[in-house]
């Protein structure tokens, strides 16, 4: 069971107040308030599913499980996710529940807590599913879910930002983290199923256990990442966008790779990472160098640029959500993105300005880096420029991390 966060003042909710099982319209931000009915549920409902243990998975698992699918595997796994999601919601709304009662009150923070109670109930509520039409019901309930919680993070940071003089800013950025650790997990669970389904209900796609078909790409997970190709990708994404909103020839990125490695991983995931590192860089003049490498285990990124460095105030709070320099001012510009999936495409298609400072690239970063038990870090020479190093597992046997 995950851990709470410490209890400093009183808990929000302490009520055994029961609501309707119909769950309530999504209501305007100004509406919600820690006290408003539709917020409380009975707790012991809630307990039977926050006492229990998640049940972590690994890419490798994702990939074995998903390429010699089955109707009958099919289903299996999506009763696994099913059974999985309402307790790791729970673990969440215990943690809301743990935070001071005037973190609560905050509109922001509000909306999301009822947004995890509303899944919470309807996922809790649905029923063995037993064959393909009840399975494709359930990914259409999985679509919507995942579409509604796309306001979880501009919410939730903008429910930080105005709260970081209510709890210490180490408290904040664990609560933060784990959050997004959390819904980065129930979102991959959610997009296997659905892309599993899909691929299934294509008669045109056969996954590749026999040799034919796409033995790639298993839903989400791609089985032949490659490391030289995806630094590419992103290089000439950062430096197209650096021509067209700023108007500027960009930097070249010079790939010194070590080794051509392909490795299993979940594409959105690594080229969030590279993106946002890449981006930082972008705006130096001396070429950037990227430098690839791998060990038995692990597949090593450095980015390195010239680019004056980062100032000592600054960079002690590069990883924080909550530092009143890095998310105070920044967070704001959250009023202008109503939904984020924080993927690079939201960029590439231009749906968030990449000029708008949202002050949660290389945080948001870091969690998606140890989401699979991997690592980063940088260094930097204040006036003269800055390494970024990024560790992945190339083995895909790394648990998820939802601490």
């Amino acid at each position: 069971m995950t851990k709470s966060f410490p209890q400093i003042g009183c808990k929000w909710f302490l009520t055994t107040t029961t609501t309707s099982s119909s769950s309530p319209p999504i209501k305007s931000i100004g509406q919600y308030r820690a006290y408003s009915p539709q917020h409380f549920y009975n707790n012991r409902v809630l307990e039977k599913y926050a006492y229990q243990s998640v049940n972590t998975v690994t890419l490798r698992q994702l990939i074995v499980f998903g390429r010699n699918i089955t109707k009958d595997r099919l289903i299996k796994s999506a009763n696994y996710v099913r059974s999985e999601l309402p307790i790791r919601l729970a673990h969440r709304i215990r943690d809301f529940q743990s935070l001071p009662f005037i973190i609560g009150t905050n509109p922001h923070i509000a909306m999301v807590y009822e947004l995890y109670w509303l899944a919470f109930e309807k996922l809790r509520k649905i029923p063995l599913i037993k064959d393909m039409d009840e399975n494709d019901e359930f990914c259409n309930t999985l679509k919507g879910l995942l579409k509604e919680h796309l306001v979880v993070i501009p919410q939730l940071s903008m429910g930080i930002s105005e709260c970081s003089n209510h709890l210490p800013p180490d408290q904040l950025d664990k609560f933060m983290s784990i959050m997004l650790r959390s819904r980065i997990s129930r979102r991959v669970l959610a997009e296997q199923q659905i892309t599993l389904t899909e691929n299934w209900n294509d008669h045109g796609y056969i996954y590749g256990a026999d040799g034919i078909g796409d033995n790639i790409n298993i839903g989400i997970v791609s089985t032949q990442c490659n490391s030289n190709d995806i630094v590419e990708k992103c290089a000439h994404m950062t430096r197209n966008l650096c021509r067209v909103i700023y108007k500027v020839e960009p930097p070249e990125v010079i790939v010194n790779n070590q080794v051509d490695t392909t490795f299993a991983y979940i594409p959105d995931h690594i080229e969030y990472i590279l993106y946002e590192l890449l981006h930082n860089s972008i705006r130096s003049y001396p070429p950037i160098l990227v430098t690839i490498c791998s060990s038995p285990t692990d597949i090593y990124f450095r980015i390195s640029d010239q680019g004056g460095g980062i100032s000592d105030d600054i960079y002690s709070n590069i990883w924080s959500f909550a530092s009143s320099t890095s998310s105070n001012k920044k967070f704001k510009n959250f009023i202008q993105v109503p939904q984020m999936a924080a993927t690079v495409q939201e960029y590439e298609q231009l749906i968030i300005s990449p000029t708008l400072n949202l002050g949660i690239g290389l945080p948001m970063s870091k969690v998606y880096v140890e989401y699979w038990g991997g690592g980063i870090n940088l260094f930097t020479m204040d006036g003269y420029g800055t390494d970024a190093y990024v560790k992945i597992s190339r083995l895909g046997n790394k648990e998820e991390n939802l601490e």
